[in-house]
């Protein structure tokens, strides 16, 4: 191989293959399903171990160097040959044995989560799902490393930046109060209101305000007044009943209590953005076939949200 082509893994050279094929760090980003910052500096690893600039700026966009454009067509064909390669080894739920183990945000529609289990395990006699939530007790980095978590479906404002990631939906944030709360008309509820109000959240362990809600609130300098929690999403419902907290959510996750309770929601404050929710994978699993399908039946039952 050419001086420092030797010292590049298969994820290295896909990844390459990708940025000289898009000439852009964003697009590569988006098209391989991770961070720009971790695109750049696996570019810059690149740089170093090939002695290359590889792409370099020519006004507005990027252009490869010589040696760029002589690797690119090579590069191309090498993955095509892999991509034959890994549809030779396609993954059949029906005759294969195979655990699925699932971590997961439990601010999730109620109803996601049995509908990908009950997909899992029905795509095979021996096809089984165990999911466990994302809580502060676990250590899912470590999980992600060692093999023992195939899949992440998460909200959380800073993932990974090492992991692949696929958007899976995005839903409004809401309020939700019993029936007769002092605030139930509220078409939508002002900042400065919101942040009066008695709060009720999720327990976080050991870091309180590291939820989406609050990290968002501090990125302006702002924060509520949690006034009670609970142990796990789906007791919150159930401790608005009785009282004038107000707990915000997801609003597929809240309309799905407010149609079976005597509760109502009115939309949490513009300066609250959507909820963003993606599956994560470690590199390590990007080519196997049963986690190439696996990431397929979550989308699949995700776009049935939209």
């Amino acid at each position: 191989m050419p001086d420092g082509l030797h010292a590049l893994n298969l994820h290295d050279l896909r990844l390459l293959a990708l940025l000289l094929a898009e000439r852009s760090v964003t697009r590569a980003a988006e098209a391989s399903g991770q961070a720009q910052p971790a695109v750049s500096r696996k570019l810059q690893r690149l740089r170093e171990l090939l002695g290359d600039p590889l792409l370099v700026r020519s006004g507005a966009r990027m252009v490869p160097t010589e040696r760029g454009e002589l690797l690119r067509e090579p590069l191309r064909e090498i993955m095509a040959q892999v991509a034959r390669l890994e549809a030779g080894g396609r993954f059949d739920p029906a005759r294969a044995e195979r655990t699925f183990r699932i971590v997961c945000s439990d601010c999730l529609p109620p109803d996601f989560l049995p509908r990908v289990v009950a997909r899992l395990v029905g795509a095979g006699p021996r096809i089984a799902a165990h999911v466990r939530p994302a809580d502060a007790n676990f250590d899912l980095a470590q999980a992600l490393d060692d093999g023992s978590v195939d899949l992440v479906i998460n909200n959380d404002q800073r993932p990974r930046e090492d992991l692949r990631m696929a958007a899976l939906f995005t839903d409004e944030v809401v309020c939700l109060m019993r029936r007769g709360h002092p605030l139930a008309q509220e078409r939508r509820i002002p900042l400065a209101r919101y942040l009066r109000m008695r709060h009720l959240a999720p327990h976080t362990g050991a870091q309180p305000r590291t939820g989406p809600i609050d990290g968002e609130l501090a990125k302006t300098g702002y924060q509520r007044q949690i006034f009670a929690t609970v142990p796990e999403f789906n007791m919150a419902p159930h401790a608005l009943l009785a009282s004038d907290l107000v707990f915000t959510t997801a609003r597929r996750f809240a309309a799905h209590y407010a149609a079976q309770l005597p509760l109502v929601m009115a939309p949490a404050p513009l300066e609250i953005p959507p909820m963003r929710f993606y599956q994560l994978w470690h590199e390590r699993a990007h080519a196997s076939a049963a986690s190439r399908w696996l990431r397929e039946q979550v989308a699949a039952l995700a776009e049935l949200l939209q």
